[in-house]
């Protein structure tokens, strides 16, 4: 049997053992919570700079579409009185613009989402649209062709809007 000595030094011994025990389970969740912290943490800074890539990269991309969108419609915007030889001229201007904005648009197209690269396409197909009326332009300058070059030079316009705004829409959820 055990005498109140011996009793006090078991139970001393079970306390400390406890203490040690709960200490180091203590300690093991606490590191395990800090590493899931951190994890969590990186995921997060990970995550936020990622995004902020994107629409670094898209604001980029967006703002060099429409820049040469109104290079496009400012290039265009004096046709209409030229000369014969001026307006070949213009023509071969325009093509070289259009050829810019086609690059512009393949990196929108490139960068998404959907909405901005439907806007994009639009602005690069009534450009195209602007080279065939220029061309009719130049080799009959009758009335009804000029009035058609200005219809389409107006619609393309018109288009930069719609795709300024859904590139600030892209830009405002990134």
């Amino acid at each position: 049997m055990l005498d109140a000595s011996d009793s006090a030094l078991v139970v001393a011994a079970l306390t400390g053992a406890t203490a040690i025990v709960a200490s180091s389970l203590a300690s093991w969740l606490t590191s395990r919570g800090n590493a899931h912290a951190a994890r969590i943490q990186v995921e997060a800074t990970t995550a936020a700079q990622r995004r902020g890539g994107i629409r670094q990269s898209r604001r980029a991309v967006y703002l060099a579409t429409i820049e040469q969108a109104h290079t496009v419609a400012d290039g265009l915007r004096g046709v209409d009185g030229l000369s014969t030889g001026e307006s070949d001229a213009a023509l071969a201007a325009h093509r070289e613009r259009h050829q810019q904005l086609r690059r512009a648009v393949t990196s929108v197209d490139l960068e998404g989402p959907a909405a901005v690269r439907v806007a994009a396409s639009n602005l690069l197909i009534m450009s195209g649209t602007l080279s065939t009326a220029l061309a009719a332009v130049v080799e009959n300058p009758c009335r009804e062709n000029r009035r058609e070059f200005q219809r389409t030079l107006r619609a393309f316009i018109r288009l930069i809007g719609p795709f300024v705004q859904a590139a600030a829409a892209v830009l405002d959820e990134t």
